[in-house]
């Protein structure tokens, strides 16, 4: 038996070292094990039984959602995630999904993006679906103050706000949370204080953005407010003064 192998190893020089020293460690551990079997099955019970009444066709029902403890909209949530076939989101999109998805006003459809899945809401229903190269970016939340770093669905690259002496932004301005989302058309922002108000569409008009990259440009607003046009334009409501403390500057990694 080959004992350069974990598996032959523990079960031939550990588990031998481990009955001879605890007797009943065999017993505990195969009961523990047991335990931990029926406790696994019946959150998968449970979370069975709340994915049903939740259930929206292949959606899911938010108020249905929000009238669950927390604990119980995480494992609902993570079985009808690995029931649809997609992979599990990490601990803290996970928490962002049961927390302020769920919880955000019914016009707001945040969304949550991991790997090449994206989780939406609209209105009162949960969507699930598979992101692809040259798709559309839906709406994502981005909580500036706490995540650094937003990956965008494939195709559209990622936003940094990297902080920097010199930055354009006034990170103090910013919101807590904004929303990215692409162009829809009459967006307008301030490029510089105290001039006018400028219409997206003559900004690109006016720069040497190639059209690609034009539909794939990312956009931060703060409620109906354009704040940022990806790394490109700054609104004037967010910008740095010469009094600012602390301040940052967007990067568009593109795809």
């Amino acid at each position: 038996m080959d004992e350069r192998r974990d598996r032959n190893y523990l079960r031939h020089r550990v588990v031998p070292l481990l009955r001879a020293r605890w007797p009943a460690a065999s017993a505990a551990a195969a009961r523990t094990a047991r335990h931990a079997a029926e406790g696994r099955r019946l959150l998968e019970l449970l979370a069975r039984a709340d994915v049903e009444r939740a259930a929206d066709g292949a959606a899911l029902a938010v108020p249905r959602l929000r009238s669950l403890p927390s604990d119980r909209r995480r494992n609902a949530l993570r079985f009808w995630i690995a029931r649809s076939n997609h992979p599990a989101p990490d601990s803290s999109r996970l928490a962002e999904i049961a927390g302020p998805v769920l919880e955000a006003r019914r016009d707001a459809n945040p969304s949550v993006a991991w790997g090449d899945v994206i989780l939406q809401r609209h209105a009162d229903r949960l969507t699930l679906r598979r992101a692809t190269a040259g798709g559309a970016l839906e709406p994502v939340p981005w909580p500036l103050r706490r995540q650094r770093v937003l990956e965008l669905p494939a195709g559209f690259g990622r936003l940094e706000l990297e902080p920097t002496p010199r930055g354009p932004i006034d990170v103090a301005l910013l919101p807590r949370t904004v929303i990215v989302r692409p162009r829809r058309g009459g967006e307008r922002l301030r490029p510089r204080p105290g001039g006018p108000t400028r219409a997206l569409k003559s900004l690109l008009r006016e720069s040497r953005l190639a059209h690609v990259e034009r539909g794939r440009l990312p956009l931060l607003f703060d409620g109906e407010h354009l704040i940022a046009a990806a790394d490109l334009w700054v609104d004037a409501r967010v910008q740095a003064r010469p009094e600012s403390r602390r301040r940052a500057r967007l990067i568009w990694h593109r795809a």
